[in-house]
């Protein structure tokens, strides 16, 4: 489960190594060069195998493509690099998955599929133990809760008057706001942090749970906001938020900090092997900093 859990971190990867290449393979007809990196040659016979007709006539696509293949060749020379090179294993059952499955319309395509499936899957190790070696991710910064919204500064500090004489702040919604949340007592939810305009924003994450603050003034009017509960989302923080919501947010933020680690593969992969990388002048100008390739 954790290695299925890892692998959809590298899903960006495996479109990134679709077009990676496989030893020896050229299906199509025409050999002329039109990449190279460490070796290794994407010719034009393959692009066309790779591009749908019509694509393959398309100055940015043919580019784009290009670019795809030079970055999944360092990130593969990158892994290598590492330790963490495809297994004969996974090789084979990548193979024999592409077959099973009868993907690919020839053997250009159908084999750098196969060499993406292992790719991705050595790329799955290498994530399985880089993630070992981290703490887990801050939680994000939730909020819970209520406000009475009112068109007049005036109106809004006589709600709060009312609210500090005793009176429930859900019937003072009720009664007072005019904010679609007033039938329901004032309820705003719980929410992450950057779902509020910035002056509510700023209030509420300044306040402790507990907390009844404003007016505030926003572009809606002046509010006055009850915090149920404010901080990073977790049970303890906020006892009264659906704790599977909770759960959910962490592994979010899990995934977020895997998909982190492909980012910081392909960015190291670039910096140890992009300089290597040449384009024929007919595709386009290759910018060896991002392996990006500008037409025209």
């Amino acid at each position: 489960m954790k290695q299925l859990q890892v692998l959809s971190a590298v899903c960006a990867l495996v479109v990134l190594v679709l077009l990676a290449t496989s030893c020896g393979s050229d299906s199509g007809s025409d050999g002329t060069v039109i990449a190279s990196i460490n070796g290794r040659e994407l010719t034009r016979g393959q692009l066309d195998d790779l591009l749908p007709d019509g694509d393959n006539t398309v100055d940015t696509r043919i580019a784009s493509t290009v670019s795809e293949w030079l970055l999944a060749q360092v990130v593969e020379f990158e892994l290598q690099q590492r330790g963490f090179a495809p297994t004969a294993e996974e090789r084979s059952d990548s193979i024999e998955l592409v077959e099973l499955r009868g993907i690919g319309r020839n053997d250009t395509e159908q084999d750098l599929l196969a060499n993406s499936y292992a790719l991705s899957l050595a790329a799955g190790r290498w994530s399985i133990e880089e993630l070992e070696t981290l703490d887990g991710p801050e939680p994000p910064m939730y909020l819970c809760s209520n406000h009475i919204l009112l068109n007049e500064l005036g109106e809004a500090e006589a709600a709060l008057e009312r609210f500090n004489d005793g009176e429930d702040f859900a019937e003072l919604a009720i009664e007072l706001s005019t904010g679609p949340s007033g039938p329901n007592g004032g309820d705003l939810g719980c929410v992450l942090e950057g779902q509020f305009v910035q002056p509510f924003e700023e209030a509420a994450f300044a306040a402790e749970s507990g907390d009844v603050i404003g007016p505030v003034e926003t572009a809606f009017g002046f509010h006055i906001i009850q915090i149920e509960s404010v901080g990073p989302a977790t049970e303890e923080n906020h006892p009264s938020a659906d704790p599977v919501e909770i759960a959910q947010l962490m592994l979010q933020a899990r995934r977020f900090q895997e998909a982190g680690l492909i980012g910081m593969l392909e960015a190291s992969a670039i910096d140890n092997f992009g300089a290597d990388a040449s384009v024929d002048s007919s595709i386009g100008t290759l910018d060896s900093l991002t392996l990006q390739i500008s037409v025209g």
